[in-house]
């Protein structure tokens, strides 16, 4: 009696919207800003049963010439009817021609039936792939010709307990809700509140363990213990372990994996000081690993002896430990490479995370993807003030093109070493009281640069002019206290290096990569970040050349013979010590050779291929300045090295100061 009654109760429900408001039809080709899925139940049904749908016509006709054909009953003729309108009504509210394949998942039931019909009304926009809706067999027809294999159910939720359900179960409800369904009555939960859930004494299935914590009145939340849904007599592929290797787990010889696929539960960063105390009495090459990890860890093995790679014991020891621990089953963190690694000095991250990403076994972590200049930035700028802070903020934003108005873009090491200069001031400022920059007068710059010379004194008014500059161009501040500030010439005149520092400067080069790189900063004038940028392809030892890359332009090097010997020995050098290597930067070192990600030779090695107090910035001065001795001609120096107009009548008046004074009038 009840369930006739709960039927016919559901049979006179009144609809919530109008009949004409239900899949109210669209603007044909006009594209949804918003994608939603439908919930399309009887009710449904109901409601479009009156209305025209265009297509019902054609679709009609092959819905009674396929009941013909296959001698259907007329029971399976309406019902299926019910459902074809249903979709034409769904294409309508689409605003397309044809109906969507994927869409047919959204119907509540002959889902299977309605894509043939559909299909050969010629109304129906395929998928790359058929689509299957039911694990039983499709009629042998001559509609469907390729094989389309099962629907592939994910793991998710119980509708009414929110209880987890494996993947491969099919419903959405977990066994014990549906027992309770068909045993009680639904009802209104006294304690989560809501409505139409089988309930035993007020309370619904994921509420009635509470029942007693309730009465008591020590329990006044509503919220329930998450759980995992397990049908009876089933592990859903966890292997239980066995007593032999719970004992060989305590000696650190075997560990329980995550299955392939399962989801952690909780994401928490790993400490790996305990793993490393229980394996460091036994060594990485007897630690048991599967077949598939062992095959992992010889591919590397052989990859870095064919490559050649320093640190082979380090790397071997970090991945063999990993994939011990962790399994191959599932990506590793890059996380957990790193965090290993910074445990010991007998263990390598980089080489390892490598390896791991052309394989696809590792998840990447995108802090580590972040600038360290941008890093160090935000960190500075978040321990002063908010109103200073925002501010800031605003001329790192402006710097970086950003702005108001479009400017030049600075790189994030320019704006930190700007940063760096005015950080003290701006610690003094905050430490009297200053918490915004529009407090700041004359006497605050002035007292901030009063202490300082040379320089240090030059930085720090170049700062400081570029900050309160770009404020007053945001109009965040009303005047620029700076407009008076003296700089001074920040480059000053280039000088000549001592004869005794050139002497036998050769000579002293050890390595073909330090002869390269003074040759072509002493003779060529080369800076220092071109030298880190030069790419191997812009040399040409045939024709002579090396072909530099300044932003959009291109300055043509012709060597001579000396410069052509030492690069061709280079060459030779880099292929007979790297023959793996793939760095398309002319310049490379031993880390930086065989890395996978192609960085460019770090500021030190250049430094490091020099004597003592010889640096590349002189070098290259005292070339350009003996240059402009020889001929004074500023345009010869900016055909041979490529320097801007400025720069070169800077040299040339370093050179010959009396051609650019000024005669009185």
């Amino acid at each position: 009696m009840a369930d006739w009654k709960r039927k016919l109760n559901q049979a006179r429900v009144c609809l919530d919207e109008p009949p004409g408001q239900v899949l109210k039809p669209a603007i044909r080709g006009q594209i949804p800003l918003f994608t939603l899925s439908r919930t399309l139940t009887a009710t449904t049904v109901r409601a479009i049963a009156d209305r025209p749908v265009s297509g019902w016509d054609r679709a009609r006709e092959v819905l009674v010439e396929m009941a013909g054909e296959h001698r259907f009953s007329r029971g399976w003729y309406y019902r299926v009817a019910e459902m074809v309108r249903l979709a034409l009504a769904v294409r309508e509210a689409e605003g397309t021609d044809l109906f969507p394949e994927a869409l047919l998942r959204e119907l509540p039931a002959r889902r299977d039936a309605v894509r043939l019909v559909l299909l050969r009304a010629g109304l129906l926009a395929d998928a790359p792939e058929p689509m299957r809706f039911y694990a039983a067999d499709q009629p042998s027809t001559p509609y469907i010709n390729v094989p389309v294999p099962g629907l592939t159910l994910t793991p998710r939720q119980c509708r009414d307990c929110h209880a987890w359900i494996p993947g491969g179960w099919r419903g959405f409800r977990c066994n014990p809700c549906k027992h309770w369904r068909e045993k009680y009555a639904r009802g209104w939960c006294q304690r989560c509140r809501r409505d139409d859930l089988p309930s035993r004494g007020g309370h619904c299935r994921g509420c009635h363990p509470y029942r007693l914590l309730d009465e008591v009145g020590s329990n006044s939340a509503r919220a329930t213990q998450l759980q995992i849904d397990l049908p009876a007599g089933t592990t859903a592929g966890v292997r239980p372990l066995t007593g032999d290797q719970l004992r060989r787990e305590d000696d650190g010889a075997g560990v329980p994996h995550i299955g392939q696929g399962q989801e952690a539960l909780f994401d928490m960063q790993r400490d790996w000081s305990p793993v490393l105390a229980r394996l460091d009495r036994r060594g990485t090459g007897v630690l048991p690993l599967s077949e598939k990890a062992r095959s992992l860890v010889e591919e590397f093995g052989q990859l870095i002896l064919d490559r050649r790679t320093p640190d082979y014991t380090k790397n071997i020891r970090t991945l063999t430990i990993l994939v011990h621990w962790l399994g191959v089953e599932n990506a590793i963190l890059e996380r957990d490479v790193h965090d290993l690694a910074s445990c010991s000095a007998t263990l390598a991250a980089k080489p390892v995370c490598q390896f791991l990403r052309s394989h696809g076994l590792l998840i990447g972590d995108p802090d580590r993807r972040q600038d360290v200049n941008l890093v160090w930035i935000q960190t500075a700028i978040s321990v002063l003030p908010v109103p200073l802070a925002s501010e800031i903020r605003a001329w790192v934003t402006l710097l970086r093109g950003q702005g108001r108005r479009e400017g030049d873009v600075r790189d994030y090491r320019s704006i930190r070493r700007y940063l760096a200069h005015i950080e003290p001031v701006l610690a003094t400022w905050t430490a009297t009281g200053v918490t915004t920059l529009r407090k700041i007068t004359t006497d605050h710059i002035e007292a901030a640069v009063s202490g300082l010379s040379g320089q240090e004194r030059q930085r720090v008014a170049v700062s400081l002019r570029s900050l309160f500059r770009a404020l007053k161009r945001e109009r965040m501040i009303f005047r620029d206290p700076t407009r008076q500030l003296p700089v001074g010439h920040l480059k000053g005149l280039p000088q000549s290096m001592r004869s005794d520092l050139l002497a036998g400067l050769m000579d002293q080069a050890k390595t073909p990569l330090s002869r390269l790189v003074i040759a072509l900063v002493a003779i060529h004038a080369l800076p220092g970040e071109e030298l880190r940028t030069i790419r191997t392809t812009d040399l040409n030892l045939a024709r002579g050349t090396l072909e530099v890359r300044r932003g959009m332009l291109r300055h043509t090097l012709y060597l001579e013979e000396f410069t052509h010997r030492v690069a061709s020995d280079w060459l030779a050098y880099r292929h007979h010590r790297w023959p793996a290597s793939t760095n398309p930067y002319l310049l490379v070192s031993q880390k930086t050779a065989l890395d996978q990600d192609h960085p460019v030779v770090s500021r030190t090695l250049l430094r490091m291929t020099l004597p003592k107090d010889v640096t590349l910035v002189g070098l290259r001065q005292d070339r350009i300045l003996n240059e402009a001795f020889t001929t004074g001609d500023p345009l010869k120096l900016m055909r041979l090295f490529g320097i801007t107009a400025q720069t070169a009548m800077r040299y040339v008046a370093a050179a010959y100061p009396e051609r650019t004074a000024r005669l009185p009038r």
